[in-house]
Formats: structure tokens, C-alpha cells, sequence
């Protein structure tokens, strides 16, 4: 759970979030229980797994890390996260059985994601969240790895903003960008003339807006990107919260539906935020197989802290977890991608005692993670940000968490 503030002109806004799980077959329950015989875990378990990289003797990789631009100013800082509660009394903590961990391979059944992850030079697709080329271009510099994804945010005040945003805009905006874009947009405005609400939007109201929000990612070149529709909708933050389940599933088919009759090659990235407390079960919101590409999750070093290797499989596999994210993603044959992750500084926060800090052990074990369902993993992007009263999640330019940027960098 959490809260971002957009690109948008504002600067941050308070966020947080929840969920629960549906059954699967009975022949996903039989991998399940094959998986939990053999011991394989999605989160790692403190050991190097044999494929993971993680320590002293992790490598980085030596290829270019600059990417094209025209070196503009561009826009300020992406997105601000701040604000977060803890979770909410009485809800489950434990994931359930019908998730299947699965460390490698195939997903169950043997059946494959349809669409492909982020190409990458690397062992697994990443990137950051970014406002500019120029940012990215630090971002690849201070790891020593080329940005595979830049995760962006448009505008949220009306349809024009949406549909005709300013990621593409030029070259210092990612027009010329080589990797891939993760485009983060809500499901209708949330403020002005336009204003939208989560009924309009479950009847088809705004399908012919997003059939020009498909159409305009095909003229710039960009019908493959991601697109983080409607994300975190199980915090009670943004105005598209699903406060009405049946409406807020209906929307969310009706808008991917929309944008993939225009653009058919759209990767729909259904994004959920871990460990939230606003209510809402995230996983009785899922629209369905065929509207969506990609299993979301916002996962930051909160609510619980990641003390530990033991503490970060804790959490992983609770309430919203990461782990369980994965392991819906593998049951539904879908990839998975963790658009917003990062440390959480205890001071100057809303989670204070309730955030890690400066926790290189949290990035190892996000790394190990990464690295060992990387068969399935769409992208991670991690959230660089310094703002005022929001996580402080930044190691570089400022570096407010030196062991913990040590850590990124050798392990990157």
C-alpha cells in the first residue's frame, strides 16, 4: 500500500490498499502440492538459489547505459508516495493454499504467458520511474545497466491529458527512447469539467476515449507498451477506488477491451498495491483472463518491514504480498511486473517505525526474487524519489540511503 503523487502538476497524494484470493482447479491444486513437497518457493529463502546473483560476488552488466535524447529540461519528478497506514485488524495474513509457489519453469500446466516481457540485455527486464530521459539516463548510469522501461504517469485532468499525454512528447520525453513504456492512467479524469466516476465507466461511457487512448500509442510507434490501468485500485486514494466491486470490474473490461480494439498489441497490466488497508480484496477485482496481460504489484520495504531474510518471506507471502502476486500470475499464466518498489525511511514518512529504512537486505532479497521468477517477470522498476514527506526511497541524486544504493548498484 502507499501513496504516489503524479507528473501531473500536483505533487503527491496519500495512498493505501488490500485484498483476498479466489480457488483454483483442482489440477492447479495438485501442482501446489507437488511444489510444496519439493520444497520451491518463490521468495527467497536466504540462500543464493544457484541462478541468483546476490552478495560479493554479484556482476553487472558492461554494456552501454546512455540512451538518446535531446537533453531538455522536461517534466519534474514522476510520482510521490506518502501517507500509509498500517493494515487493517482482523484480515487474513497468511496467503492461501490455492496459491501454488513456484520457483522456475513454466507456469501450471505448462501453459505460457501470451504476450512477452520487456526486452532486456540483462538477467531480468528493469527500469525506473522517470519524468525525463534525463533521468533515466542517471538512473542506467548509476547502476552501470541500460533502462529497459521507463514506468511514466500521465496527466489525470481531462481526456485530452489522458489520450494526448506528454510521455512521447519529444525526444527528452521518451519519444526516441529505446526500451520499453509503462504508461500508468486512471480509469476516467478525476478532476475538472470531466470529471469521471466509476458508473459512467461500467456502462461504456468513456469506450470511445479509450479507443483514442489505444489508437494514439499505435501513432506514436508505441502500441506494445504497458499500460498500468486503473492502478493501486484497492487503496481508497484515487477516485477510481473500487468502493463498488461489480462496477469497478465492469469498468476496468470495458476500458481494456477499448484500448486493445485500437490497439490490439497493448500489454494490459493489472496493478495492485501489497500490503494495503483500505478494504478492498484485490483479488476478488479480477476482471478476467482475457482483459488482462500482466499481474501488478506495488511492493515498498512497509507495513511490514523486511528485517530479515525470514521477515521478507513473512511478508512476501502475506496479506497482498508480493509472492502471492507471483504466484497468482503463474496459476492465471500471466507474467508478472512490480511497477513501483523502494526502502522506506523512518523519518519524515507516514509509515515511520513501520518502514525498514536504509535496508540493503530488503534489496537483496528483491533482487533474489526477481531473479528467481524472472521466467514470468514482465519488468521492476524501482521509485527513486526525495520528496517531503514521502518515502524517501532515493539512492541516487540525492543518495539518501547509502548501504542500501551500495547494495542496488553491485547487485544491478
Amino acid at each position: 500500500m502507499g501513496t504516489r503523487a503524479g507528473l501531473r502538476g500536483e505533487r503527491r497524494r496519500v495512498l493505501r490498499g488490500l485484498r483476498t484470493r479466489r480457488l483454483l482447479p483442482a489440477t492447479v491444486l495438485l501442482v501446489a502440492a507437488a511444489f510444496g513437497f519439493l520444497g520451491w518457493t518463490i521468495a527467497p529463502t536466504g540462500h543464493s538459489s544457484g541462478n541468483a546473483s546476490v552478495g560479493a560476488g554479484a556482476t553487472k552488466t558492461g554494456a552501454s547505459t546512455t540512451l538518446t535524447g535531446d537533453g531538455g529540461t522536461g517534466l519534474a519528478g514522476q510520482i510521490g508516495r506518502s501517507g500509509r497506514t498500517g493494515p487493517a485488524a482482523g484480515r487474513p495474513t497468511t496467503a492461501p493454499a490455492s496459491a501454488a509457489p513456484n520457483s522456475g519453469g513454466s507456469s501450471g500446466g505448462g501453459a505460457r504467458p501470451t504476450v512477452a516481457p520487456a526486452a532486456t540485455s540483462g538477467p531480468f527486464p528493469s527500469g525506473i520511474n522517470a519524468g525525463t530521459l534525463t533521468k533515466a539516463n542517471e538512473w542506467a548510469a548509476f547502476r552501470g545497466r541500460p533502462v529497459d522501461v521507463v514506468v511514466a504517469y500521465t496527466e489525470r485532468g481531462s481526456w485530452n491529458d489522458i489520450i494526448h499525454s506528454w510521455i512521447g512528447a519529444d525526444p527528452e520525453h521518451f519519444s526516441t527512447f529505446p526500451g520499453s513504456w509503462v504508461v500508468s492512467v486512471p480509469l476516467f479524469p478525476d478532476s475538472g469539467p470531466q470529471q469521471g466516476n466509476l458508473s459512467s465507466c461500467a456502462a461504456g461511457a468513456y469506450d470511445p476515449d479509450w479507443r483514442a487512448f489505444g489508437a494514439a500509442l499505435v501513432a506514436k510507434g508505441r502500441g506494445s507498451s504497458f499500460v498500468r490501468l486503473g492502478w493501486e485500485f484497492n487503496g481508497s486514494w484515487f477516485a477510481w477506488s473500487a468502493t463498488d466491486p461489480t462496477d469497478w470490474m465492469s469498468c476496468f473490461r470495458h476500458a481494456s477491451s477499448a484500448i486493445r480494439a485500437t490497439d490490439p498489441s497493448v500489454r494490459i497490466d493489472w496493478n495492485f498495491n501489497a500490503h494495503s488497508s483500505a478494504g478492498i480484496d484485490a483479488f476478488n477485482l479480477y476482471p478476467g483472463d482475457a482483459y488482462v496481460d500482466v499481474i501488478g504489484v506495488d511492493s515498498y520495504d512497509e507495513y511490514p518491514p523486511s528485517d530479515d531474510a525470514q521477515s521478507f518471506s513473512s511478508q512476501c507471502h502475506g496479506t497482498d504480498g508480493l509472492c502471492v502476486g507471483i504466484a497468482f500470475a503463474r496459476a492465471h499464466h500471466k507474467l508478472f511486473s512490480v511497477p513501483e518498489w523502494g526502502v522506506v525511511a523512518t523519518n519524515d514518512t507516514a509509515a515511520g517505525a513501520n518502514a525498514g529504512g536504509d535496508n540493503p537486505v530488503y534489496i537483496q532479497q528483491m533482487y533474489q526474487t526477481f531473479e528467481q521468477n524472472r521466467d514470468i517477470l514482465a519488468y521492476e522498476s524501482y521509485f527513486n524519489d526525495s520528496t517531503a514527506g514521502n518515502v524517501h526511497s532515493s539512492l541516487d541524486d540525492p543518495d539518501e540511503n547509502p548501504a542500501s544504493a551500495r547494495e542496488y548498484a553491485q547487485l544491478w
